[in-house]
């Protein structure tokens, strides 16, 4: 094994680990009693700035490697993607099961009142079909 093929080994799960990191440090927030007076909106801006993050980190990566040269972290671009598809879809859950308490009557108005939350929806939406997985050669 050449020492590229090790270093590229070792890329994925410090990747992995430090896109795990931001939970991480919200669960022990959370668990140390750090989040504040308001802590669901912790939570939700929390998860949804990390979505954004992920989100935009993905959608770098073939700028950069066209800049850089650098082919193998392409490699890295599904993963990142599936973090920001994970930020998003926690992001989600805490407006729906924390914030809302699933009261569809009361998510509606919400949506009525507050257009971001739409596109917010929209976005998710758009993200889902992006995390399947490719097609089998």
């Amino acid at each position: 094994m050449t020492t590229a093929q090790s270093l590229r080994g070792l890329i994925k799960p410090v990747v992995f680990a430090a896109a795990v990191v931001p939970l991480a440090r919200l669960v022990l927030r959370g668990v140390g009693g750090e989040l504040g007076a308001n802590p669901i909106e912790v939570i939700t801006h929390e998860t949804g700035i990390w979505a954004l993050r992920f989100l935009l980190i993905t959608l770098a990566i073939t700028p950069l490697r066209r800049l850089s040269g650098w082919h193998s972290i392409i490699g890295l671009r599904r993963m990142l993607g599936l973090f920001a598809f994970f930020y998003a879809s926690l992001h989600f859950c805490t407006y729906l099961v924390l914030d809302q308490f699933l009261d569809l009557a009361y998510i509606l108005e919400d949506v009525a009142k507050r257009p971001y939350i739409t596109v917010g929806f929209a976005a998710f939406v758009l993200l889902v079909p992006l995390r399947s997985p490719p097609p089998r050669r």
